[in-house]
């Protein structure tokens, strides 16, 4: 990464957010890879839960607030290779993205033509925020497991499907929405003139319980195990709390600014809606959607979302309706939108993910 060079030594001691692992004097990019959320990931992955670095006054640590897939996986090739977290984070997540962008094409080419599929796979490698899928955060693996929970829905293999959506609920706090994708997934075979049987709709049923909950399992252990955590708070934010972006804008700036959200939520949920983007098939169309949904209800307006919506494979799709049947065309448009997105993404590495100055409030 081109930011590397100007990303500044970071410690305990100048730096206000929690710094696990000191940076050098000149850092480099196995230490740019690792700020914000990521000083919590090494810490889990190299001591544990239990660490003593990071504890408030009470002596609770927030790392409890990251659920523990990724980590553990990092920690399990880091014993196998006798890697540094940073490095194994990395080829970790280099490879989980690598495996989730294959998958992501095969579910997409079930319902659409190769030039959908392909872009699907371009808009989302180069969405504004991939680049966190080779730092060290969870993003690549929570990648990784959705699509594998789409795929397993749309082979309507519930009982794979509900491995993978519990593999997933230990990794992000997202599953919830899979139990709207389970359910408008047989109204739309239903609608389409297809068959739904008794069994399936119980084993449907069954895998949407399984992903609502998962919406609670992790907070729930922790719980169990640190009463009164403040990491149990933030890890539960996702289902219990309400922070609409549409009484924060109005809140904040007036009128003009609640127009202003209004419009662009609107382009999130009905973006996936639009004849390209169901083209994607039924599976990622309500996905989006849904997810999309959850995030303004459960999200403040924050740079971070930018890294919550590279879970919405496909959400720029519609950018490329106008050209999709123009052989040409279509594909020089998508190279364009390429291009104009690698520019985004050296913005968002620069701006967010470097840390120039240690006054530097926001991170991705």
């Amino acid at each position: 990464m081109a930011a590397t060079g100007r990303q500044i030594q970071l410690t305990q001691a100048n730096f206000p957010f929690y710094m696990y692992r000191d940076f050098p004097m000149h850092p480099g990019y196995l230490d740019l890879i690792t700020t914000w959320d990521g000083q919590y990931y090494d810490a889990i992955a190299t001591e544990g839960y239990a660490t003593s670095a990071g504890l408030d006054p009470q002596g609770r640590s927030p790392a409890w607030a990251f659920p523990p897939g990724f980590p553990v996986a990092a920690r399990a090739l880091m014993g196998v290779t006798h890697w540094s977290f940073p490095l194994a984070s990395t080829v970790l997540n280099v490879v989980l993205a690598g495996v989730a962008m294959v998958v992501l094409y095969d579910l997409v080419r079930r319902s659409a033509e190769r030039f959908v599929a392909v872009a699907v796979v371009a808009t989302t490698s180069f969405f504004v925020s991939a680049p966190l899928l080779q730092t060290s955060y969870s993003e690549s693996a929570a990648l990784l497991l959705l699509v594998l929970v789409l795929r397993a829905i749309s082979d309507r293999h519930w009982g794979r499907a509900a491995v993978w959506v519990t593999a997933l609920m230990f990794t992000r706090i997202i599953t919830p929405p899979l139990a709207a994708v389970a359910v408008g997934c047989l109204v739309w075979r239903w609608r389409a003139g297809g068959s739904v049987s008794r069994g399936e709709a119980v084993r449907a049923a069954l895998f949407a319980g399984v992903a609502v909950f998962g919406g609670f399992a992790w907070p729930l252990v922790v719980g169990r195990l640190q009463p009164d955590n403040p990491g149990a708070l933030r890890a539960s934010a996702a289902v219990n709390q309400s922070v609409s972006w549409l009484v924060q804008a109005y809140a904040n700036a007036g009128v003009v600014a609640l127009l202003l959200v209004t419009l662009g939520a609107g382009i999130l949920l009905l973006a996936p809606w639009t004849s390209i983007g169901r083209a994607m098939g039924p599976e990622l169309v309500i996905w989006s959607c849904t997810y999309c949904a959850m995030l303004l209800q459960v999200t403040p307006i924050q740079p971070g979302m930018l890294r919550y919506l590279l879970l919405a494979p496909g959400l720029l799709l519609p950018v490329l309706g106008p050209v999709r049947h123009q052989m040409r065309g279509r594909w020089v448009a998508l190279g364009l939108l390429v291009v104009g997105l690698a520019l985004a993404q050296w913005w968002f590495v620069d701006s967010l993910v470097r840390v120039g100055t240690t006054t530097q409030r926001f991170g991705p």
